[in-house]
């Protein structure tokens, strides 16, 4: 519910609204005639002064999400109305990073956001804060635009360091790709040679700001961007804050750097607290925002599932067209946002919505957007709670289509909440879960994802794959290994003997009596570790497995060490698949990787479900693609 202009202004009185007050809507709205999907964060009674908030680009994006969540929270906790939006062809917005003109294409996203915040919001002052390259487009802005203030955080001064920076990532990365034809492949995204030529170009030196106001917030240089705004007469000042490298870790680790956004909260408000709320008119307006968007592929639309706990999620479904065909619950990949990791997820929603498949990725509790009450509990990707808002979110998608079946699909942890819930939930909508790289299939409180029995069972795989290539066993005979010829007796006994220990402690599991199935949605992670009876309890519920494995991930081989008997009794039913991704990594990073996974689950799929039966004959023609042609 949105504020009246009557409504007093909590920074009025130099009052913060609690951060568990701030209204946060999700819509979309029009820039250069495609959909954006954009965040708005207010208090009751916000004011006048509206925030842009830009992005990075990338895996800094992805990384960053949460940090700037927290900012946009503090922000708004003061007064300000706050937007955070995404690029077109990043997040949740439509389009792919590799269409053309992607530079000037998101120059334009920036001044459309702050036109919004004027037209739509009611705000007569905008500022600007931008993270990395997203404060480079906010200094672009506002050269050519009047704003109050702006913010500079770690920006991207010079364009061609930073291109530089993305090549290198890309040449370090595990599994390098150059792209085709010059383009970049850095952390599971790919930066056209079009787009690497025009990022280039960029120097903020040879711009300057009109803005009443700069503050450059960075711990490691500023490129001489403080002495040039001074030189031409800006008013800047800079600030040294920390937690950059925390914030910037893997989304499993990010740190959100609280004292930093204090700073800059701070800073902002001193220079031009907000005022006045929002006049009737324009809040009735943002009332009607957008609640769907869409693209080519698919027609999408935004949920709030449930609002304790807090659940949102973004559907996509075929696009002007109706189908039986079953849901997709998609779940988060470690603690990375719905959009997933390169944005696997949201490539993925929209093919299957072309094959004609209905999909619904959600944020878990504590991920992403679905706020947790408990800031403690945020970040947690094995989070028992997870269970809960599966059985939520099917419940969601029984009420929207009553009947229809859902197929579970997760990466990594997502895959870990989608086993588990095929064993434990007794939705009878559940028909399979689709695993995808699982790390691991049992989980209590206080392990973690380096687990060192998990490290040892991917090293006894590693030795069991080298002990059948006669060129190792020459080399150990000969002594010509790196330890020796007892170096590496010693070495492998060992990575042996916990192992063995693992697997009598895993015979004496066996023969206790097996664990009930729940009764009811719980939130609970499994009793105790016992693969092959929960792969039973998968069969009995009536359920299918299919599992989608890098060639060099340990999914497969920590199911056939701890279930082999029951995996391969199952396989031969049919009630349980396996299909293997090569030359592809944990997160599938690199496009062709992602190609030869979306081909093949494509293929999988038509050979499990078939086509729609609802659509017409020709619109199935059109949504049933078959998997080679796929356009990617």
């Amino acid at each position: 519910m949105i504020s009246h202009a009557d409504d007093p202004c909590p920074c009025a009185s130099g009052e913060m609204a609690p951060v568990d007050r701030i209204e946060k809507t999700a819509f979309y709205f029009k820039s250069s005639g495609r959909p954006l999907f954009a965040w708005l964060h207010r208090a009751p009674g916000g004011g006048d002064h509206g925030v842009l908030i830009c992005p990075p680009l990338g895996h800094e994006q992805v990384h960053s999400h949460r940090a700037l969540r927290h900012l946009a929270d503090k922000l708004a906790a003061q007064g300000f109305t706050v937007m955070r939006p995404d690029y077109h062809g990043t997040g949740d917005s439509d389009g792919v990073v590799e269409d053309p003109q992607r530079l000037a294409t998101w120059q334009a996203n920036v001044t459309d956001a702050a036109e919004w915040l004027r037209g739509v919001a009611g705000c007569g002052k905008i500022s600007l804060v931008g993270l990395r390259l997203g404060a480079a487009l906010a200094a672009l802005h506002a050269a050519q635009h009047e704003v109050e203030s702006l913010v500079l955080w770690h920006p991207v001064v010079k364009g061609r360091r930073y291109v530089r920076e993305l090549a290198a990532l890309a040449q370090t990365a595990q599994m390098a790709a150059a792209g085709n034809g010059g383009d970049i492949e850095a952390m599971g995204f790919v930066y056209t040679r079009e787009l690497a030529a025009d990022l280039a170009e960029i120097d903020l030196l040879a711009c300057v700001p009109r803005c009443r106001h700069v503050l450059i917030a960075t711990s490691s240089g500023d490129g001489g961007l403080l002495d040039h705004l001074a030189k031409h007469g800006v008013p800047v000042e800079a600030i040294t804050p920390g937690g950059y490298n925390e914030m910037m870790a893997e989304p499993h680790d990010t740190v959100v750097p609280h004292e930093a956004l204090e700073e800059i909260a701070g800073w902002l408000k001193a220079k031009a607290p907000p005022m006045r709320a929002a006049s009737p008119i324009h809040a009735s307006l943002l009332q009607n925002a957008m609640q769907t968007g869409g693209s080519a592929l698919a027609d999408e639309s935004l949920h709030h599932i449930s609002r304790a706990p807090d659940l949102f999620g973004i559907m996509s479904e075929p696009a002007g067209g109706e189908t039986s065909l079953p849901w997709i619950l998609i779940l988060n990949a470690g603690a990375a946002y719905r959009i997933g990791p390169g944005r696997l997820h949201v490539t993925l929603a929209r093919q299957l919505a072309q094959m004609g498949y209905p999909s619904l990725r959600i944020d878990i509790n504590g991920i992403g957007d679905s706020v947790a009450e408990d800031p403690g509990k945020e970040n947690d990707a094995y989070a028992a709670t997870a269970f809960r808002d599966v059985g939520l979110a099917c419940d969601y998608l029984h009420e929207k289509k009553p009947g229809r079946p859902v197929v579970l699909m997760g990466l990594c942890s997502g895959a870990y909440v989608a086993f588990q819930s095929a064993v434990q939930l007794p939705d009878c909508t559940i028909m399979e879960s689709i695993l995808i790289n699982p790390l691991v299939f049992f989980w209590k409180e206080g392990m973690t994802i380096n687990d060192t029995s998990m490290d040892q069972l991917v090293a006894w795989r590693d030795y069991a794959i080298a002990i059948f290539k006669w060129s190792h066993w020459k080399m150990l005979l000969t002594g010509k290994t790196r330890t020796g010829f007892r170096g590496s007796i010693k070495r492998f006994a060992g990575h042996a003997k916990p192992l063995i220990q693992k697997l009598g402690r895993k015979v004496r599991t066996s023969l206790k009596p097996p664990q009930p199935v729940l009764q009811e949605k719980g939130c609970a992670h499994p009793a105790r570790q016992d693969l092959s009876g929960d792969l039973q309890r998968v069969v009995t519920a009536g359920r299918t497995l299919a599992m989608f494995v890098s060639d060099n991930d340990p999914g497969y081989f920590l199911m056939m060490y701890q279930a082999r008997r029951k995996a391969r009794q199952l396989m031969k039913q049919g009630r349980l698949q396996c299909r293997f991704i090569h030359q592809a990594d944990h997160t599938f990073s690199t496009a062709e990787s992602r190609q030869t996974f979306y081909l093949s689950l494509a293929d999988y799929l038509q050979k499990r479900f078939g086509a729609s039966l609802i659509q017409e004959h020709e619109r199935q023609d059109e949504c049933a693609v078959p998997a080679a042609k796929m356009k990617l």
